[in-house]
């Protein structure tokens, strides 16, 4: 398996497109996956390249909602109460980069993403 980080060409669709994605990216702070799996539907059939990048991003939003729930588990052996802020802010930060690189075209896969959409 190969783990070096994978570069992307910048995305060529409309503006508009780009906006939809950095939405998705945001609105995984407020709604985890609810808001993403929405625009994933509603666009996945119309533009390959914007399918793909809401792809990522419910891969980015399952996969730390997943990251989120085990380490809520976790407090009860105290290890959780060090892990949940951790990776919130991780989600918060993934969030902001892939909602600024996605206004501008580039496509960004958020690190620790369990690929479950193609």
């Amino acid at each position: 398996m190969d783990y070096e980080k994978e570069e992307f060409e910048p995305v060529n669709h409309s503006r508009f497109d780009n906006q939809i994605v950095m939405i998705s990216y945001l609105s995984t702070l407020v709604t985890t996956f609810i808001i993403p799996v929405i625009l994933w539907v509603m666009k996945k059939d119309e533009d390959r390249e914007t399918g793909e990048a809401l792809a990522d991003v419910l891969n980015f939003s399952i996969s730390y909602t997943i990251y989120l729930f085990v380490s809520g588990i976790l407090t009860v052996v105290l290890i959780g109460f060090i892990t949940t802020p951790i990776i919130g802010l991780l989600m918060i930060i993934f969030s902001i980069i892939g909602a600024v690189k996605s206004y501008n075209g580039e496509r960004y896969v958020a690190p620790l993403t369990i690929k479950f959409l193609k």
